[in-house]
């Protein structure tokens, strides 16, 4: 049976762990810090630069308005920080001597799978984002349009949810709302009664 020598395998471990394994986790953990306040910076810089939109509400009560402004931030917040935590995955990939073209080959065949299987998906979402920034219409607001004519009792990030007059729900994807004449009339807004 062969012998042990603990002591030059403990002295390799302890060399790996100092020289090699804890200057990389120091780089790692100092990529992932700044990554993490350059998200919160670009979340600020989000606000800074919608706000002339994010003030532009017309004909909205306060929880209307507030559900245009997170549905607004949450996507460029979303997409900003995606990219921003990927690059900083890469990197500390690279800390850990990964290869640099099997990381760029790996995810570039990712994303071309991604973007491919989830483009209706994506021209979905698109399409919503910019009915939601230009304020087209709002949950109880009446759309009259090609696709069918109801009361919005719901908009979600890929759809619009309808209801007719004879009860019916219709679930129209934004992409067809965008491409198609909308006659939008807008919901009164709820008055608030006063009590003396």
């Amino acid at each position: 049976m062969p012998v042990v020598d603990w002591q030059s395998w403990l002295n390799n471990v302890v060399g790996w762990v100092q020289f090699w394994f804890v200057p990389r986790l120091f780089r790692s953990l100092v990529i992932l810090l700044a990554a993490y306040f350059l998200s919160r910076w670009l979340e600020s810089r989000w606000t800074a630069w919608l706000r002339p939109t994010l003030v532009a509400v017309r004909d909205r009560d306060a929880a209307q308005a507030a559900w245009r402004r997170v549905r607004l931030l949450s996507l460029p917040f979303l997409v900003t920080q995606t990219l921003l935590w990927l690059a900083a995955g890469w990197l500390v990939a690279e800390q850990f001597g990964a290869p640099r073209e099997i990381l760029l080959w790996g995810l570039s065949i990712l994303a071309v799978g991604f973007f491919w299987t989830a483009r209706h998906l994506l021209a979905d979402l698109a399409a919503g984002y910019a009915l939601i920034l230009d304020d087209t219409f709002m949950d109880g607001d009446q759309i009259s349009a090609p696709f069918g004519e109801g009361t919005v009792e719901r908009v979600t990030w890929f759809a619009v949810h309808l209801r007719t007059e004879d009860g019916t729900r219709l679930i129209v994807p934004h992409r067809t709302v965008r491409g198609d004449p909308l006659k939008v009339k807008r919901a009164a807004k709820a008055t608030q009664q006063v009590r003396h």
